[in-house]
């Protein structure tokens, strides 16, 4: 194979990552650039998904339509483009099942623009319903089946080396956020914040660029990965499994307070100090910077000490950080109550980045007992790596979830006068997960059997 790229045809030649020859021979580059180009694409997804969060800084304060949405109505937007993604990527997902890498990265990109155009519409009306921006916002979570093109080029990796490719495509998508963030921040200082709709528009010409690249610079590669996608049939497999409940509260836990935590962040400065939305950005943006470095640093802690152990470290300091984050609420503290939140984001990206790990290194124990008691090696990888799958298919919407619970509990307690309701509730989340931690995975985990398998392979690691 040249260093061109792929035949026009889609799957018009047998993709074999897996054999040293046709990788040399010119599928590295081809999958390289292709992981490039999904990994920008999944990056502007996510920061389409993050207009709102920072849009919501802008709009005016108190309640009704022509004040401008009450605190509950503000965190509710926050969270719509991130339910609303957790709904529609699924469905995406068989709608898209068809298309090439190309094709559905150029189409999923090329449908961000729709967001930016509703966003831009319904800001540019004062006094819009609730309704309305609620569906405009809606329109956002369009971004979340954009983000799920790394998923597809890293595919097309050698088995070896899919799970590094994809958490390096996906690092980029974390930073999703802190570019709509630095959007906010150039619009507060050129325009004041008096058009909020910057925001949005500044988004749509890098969409239909990068939709333009992708469909010209991608390629539909072949030989999807059977086991890359579970199916119902997976998914039905895990939903009989124990851990199909206990995994879930996990992601709920950890990347629910990561994505939540990191979209809410400007918004709670605003409602609990009256910062302005300049100084809300300022004191957002470097702490979603952190937990977006953090969430790789997670997945390469749980490498050494083993995912359960990570995960129930990260449990126990967002647990001590709500308690700080309460007490200082309540005593009018700005500093500490902005650094306990930040190390709230950070922690929540290390439990992210750690949690992942736990149900392939689960599922790959479980086969090697099965190995032992005699079937067949092969055989016992491959359905570890369909509960994997299967698991994914459950814990991703909890992770979702997660988020929108956080953002929905702070809005209902600042409507109240006071989030310490909420903050008090998600300590005892964070214990109750540690618990469940410890007992479930924890402390039957040694940092050796960690170490052999290799993240979201459920295959063992050769020296």
């Amino acid at each position: 194979m040249s260093n061109r790229a792929a035949p026009s045809p889609p799957w018009a030649e047998q993709w074999d990552a897996d054999d040293p020859g046709f990788w040399a021979r010119g599928g590295q580059h081809v999958a390289r650039r292709n992981l490039l180009l999904a990994a920008v694409c999944g990056h502007l997804g996510l920061s389409v998904r993050g207009m709102w969060p920072v849009i919501v800084l802008f709009l005016p304060a108190g309640g009704g339509a022509v004040a401008g949405p009450g605190p509950g109505e503000k965190f509710l937007l926050l969270v719509t483009p991130v339910v609303a993604g957790a709904a529609l990527r699924p469905a995406a997902g068989r709608a898209f099942a068809r298309l090439g890498g190309r094709d559905r990265t150029a189409v999923t990109t090329a449908a961000l623009a729709l967001p930016g155009l509703a966003a831009v519409y319904v800001l540019q009306r004062p006094g819009a319903p609730l309704w309305l921006l609620l569906a405009a916002a809606a329109t956002a979570g369009a971004g979340d089946a954009a983000a799920a093109s790394p998923a597809g080029a890293a595919a097309s990796y050698p088995r070896r080396a899919r799970a590094r490719a994809l958490a390096l495509a996906t690092a980029g998508g974390d930073l999703g956020l802190a570019s709509a963030q630095l959007a906010g921040l150039l619009a507060a200082v050129t325009a004041g914040g008096s058009s909020p709709a910057l925001i949005a528009a500044v988004h749509i010409p890098l969409t239909v660029l990068a939709a333009l690249v992708a469909a010209l610079r991608m390629d539909n590669l072949p030989g999807r990965v059977a086991d890359a996608d579970a199916g119902a049939g997976a998914r039905r497999r895990a939903g009989t499994d124990p851990h199909s409940v206990w995994l879930p509260l996990l992601f709920l836990a950890t990347v629910g307070s990561f994505t939540g935590y990191g979209l809410a962040f400007g918004l709670v400065l605003r409602h609990e100090f009256g910062v302005s939305a300049l100084v809300a950005l300022a004191c957002a943006l470097p702490a979603t910077l952190l937990g977006a470095a953090a969430r790789p640093c997670g997945g390469w802690l749980a490498g050494r000490w083993g995912g359960a152990r990570v995960t129930l470290g990260s449990l126990s300091g967002m647990a001590v950080g709500t308690a700080v984050l309460a007490a200082a609420s309540s005593r009018g503290s700005a500093g500490v109550f902005g650094a306990a939140f930040a190390v709230l984001i950070v922690l929540g990206g290390v439990g992210a980045g750690a949690v992942v790990t736990v149900a392939p290194a689960v599922f790959a124990a479980r086969a090697g007992e099965a190995i032992l008691s005699g079937q067949d090696a092969r055989t016992a990888f491959a359905a570890a790596r369909r509960r994997t799958a299967g698991a994914a298919a459950l814990t991703g919407p909890a992770g979702a979830l997660g988020a929108a619970a956080i953002g929905l509990s702070l809005g209902a307690a600042y409507d109240a006068g006071s989030p310490a309701p909420a903050l008090w509730g998600l300590l005892g989340l964070y214990a109750l997960c540690a618990a469940i931690t410890w007992t479930a995975y924890a402390r039957r985990e040694t940092a050796p059997t960690a170490r052999r398998y290799r993240a979201g392979s459920g295959e063992p690691v050769h020296p």
